[in-house]
């Protein structure tokens, strides 16, 4: 009995770490790296070279207002950034900016994707 059990504990720990792994292959994101203002919008102080966000033609310095039709305003940046700008590779996200300068606001689709960068690139 105490054998079954100690092979089932194996056996999901297996799975687990293989749907971990499933995971982190399949997190994707936009290659922006923002800054939170204090009403909780976000501003882009730089950008993934070749990034979804980089390609798509966002710029250093626009404000994101809205994430999928969700306004960032009064909103926690963290939840943002983690479950509203991260998520599947290969999904799509919506953003609105606001660029100094221009009097209307931007719209943005962006598929999310793994993000090679100096700092995580595999050897």
């Amino acid at each position: 009995m105490r054998l079954s059990v100690i092979i089932l504990l194996i056996a999901l720990l297996t799975l687990a770490e293989a749907n971990a792994g499933n995971s982190a292959r399949n997190f994707g994101g936009v290659g922006i790296d923002g800054v939170p203002w204090a009403n909780g919008q976000i501003v882009v102080r730089q950008m993934v070279a070749g990034g979804p966000a980089h390609l798509a033609g966002l710029k250093v310095g626009d404000i994101i207002t809205h994430i999928d039709g969700k306004a960032t305003m009064g909103s926690n940046f963290q939840d943002m950034v983690e479950h509203r700008l991260r998520g599947e590779a290969g999904t799509r996200v919506m953003l609105k900016v606001s660029r100094p300068g221009n009097s209307k606001p931007l719209t943005f689709t962006l598929t999310r994707r793994q993000l090679v960068t100096a700092g995580n690139k595999k050897n």
